[in-house]
């Protein structure tokens, strides 16, 4: 469910300028598929897990993702700043699965149920 309407809670989602804009899709899938939206934001901080705490900060939902430097990190809100829930590295063959798990696990803290780790 990707969706645009600022006003609708949703896990927000902002990717740094380098990163590839399909990553926003695979996350989006990922939380999609436990029922959660997600809505693209800007991103306002250059290091991956200030990107994903700006999010968490800003979004109604307290659950944020950020995508920069070849990581992706999920955070919540009332985490400390330096410590995202899920940090992983996104190496390009396994990208698609990396992101997806993000997004799933983004929504499953939303939702209260226990994370996917691999």
């Amino acid at each position: 469910m990707m969706d645009d309407d600022p006003d609708r809670p949703a896990i927000l989602v902002s990717l740094a300028p380098e990163v590839d804009e399909r990553l926003y899709g695979w996350i989006a899938v990922g939380a999609e598929e436990e029922g959660i939206p997600c809505r693209r934001v800007p991103p306002e901080e250059t290091d991956t897990a200030a990107i994903a705490y700006t999010a968490a900060r800003n979004s109604r939902l307290g659950v944020g993702i950020g995508v920069a430097s070849g990581q992706v990190a999920v955070h919540e809100r009332h985490m400390p700043a330096e410590r995202p829930v899920v940090a992983t590295a996104v190496e390009e063959a396994h990208a698609r699965d990396t992101c997806r798990s993000a997004g799933s696990n983004a929504a499953r803290l939303v939702i209260g149920v226990p994370l996917q780790l691999e």
